[in-house]
């Protein structure tokens, strides 16, 4: 049974659309009264922007051997919490599928921890293990395996169950076991959107390893908070373009890796 859908009429549409703009704009002046924003010191001190804006012109090249290896620490970091994150979410994956799940519980119960996982932020995670293991590498690598495993799983779960089911039951009709079926039925058309996934957690990966570093991870980030308590303009300046370059440099190679994987 189909459901239609009745347009509206030129004059509801108008309603419907002044309703939407009273009500936001109800929502914007009350949260800006909520909040108590200080708009007077706001724009008094926004006269001094131009003045700061100057000193960030200045770039401290003589810091790259310094900001290089730092950055070089991060990518590492994102690649190791990437690499870990997708063989847990491979195995995860497959046993939470409603198509590949052994028992229905166990796609219950995977997806629900994968929830869990995905609403908790990174930062929430590195804060976590560096309460328990100190600051460091270690502490960033293991934080960011959570998020990375919430995402890449919830992500592969979706292209699993995306596949036909024909395949599935073809396999299993001749007699193939569970670990055949997805091996030889599903890996071989998964293989393009599974690298389309981690392609692309693999550039939010670097993006969180950067923003760790200032809470206490290491790499580039930990730089740039070194700057930052300094007021060391030019280096900030220098630390902020490279990780500007990074992430485009990142963006375009993911961009052709989702291209090529089509």
């Amino acid at each position: 049974m189909s459901s239609t859908t009745i347009p509206l009429s030129p004059k509801r549409q108008q309603w419907f659309r002044s309703g939407l703009i009273a009500l936001l704009s109800v929502l914007f002046f009350t949260s800006t009264a909520a909040l108590n924003l200080d708009l007077a010191t706001f724009l008094q001190r926004g006269k001094l922007a131009g003045r700061i804006l100057r000193k960030f012109m200045v770039l401290d090249i003589a810091a790259l051997p310094e900001i290089l290896p730092q950055l070089g620490v991060s990518l590492a970091l994102a690649v190791a919490g990437l690499t870990i994150g997708w063989i847990l979410s491979l195995f995860l994956a497959f046993l939470g599928a409603a198509n590949t799940a052994p028992l229905p519980l166990f796609s219950g119960v995977i997806k629900g921890l994968v929830s869990l996982v995905r609403a908790v932020p990174s930062l929430i995670w590195i804060l976590i293990v560096v309460a328990s293991l100190g600051f460091g590498n270690t502490a960033a690598v293991i934080g960011m395996i959570f998020p990375t495993t919430g995402y890449l799983t919830k992500s592969f779960i979706a292209s699993i169950e995306e596949q036909e089911p024909a395949i599935i039951e073809t396999l299993q009709a001749a007699g193939a076991s569970w670990g055949q079926i997805i091996w030889h039925g599903l890996l071989p058309g998964l293989k393009n959107p599974f690298l389309s996934w981690t392609a692309i957690r693999l550039e939010s990966n670097i993006a969180e390893s950067i923003s760790l570093g200032m809470v206490g991870a290491g790499g580039i980030g930990a730089l740039l908070t070194k700057a930052i308590g300094k007021y060391d303009y030019g280096r900030i300046s220098t630390i902020i373009l490279v990780i500007f370059l990074t992430m485009v440099t990142m963006e375009l190679l993911v961009g052709r890796l989702k291209k090529s994987s089509r």
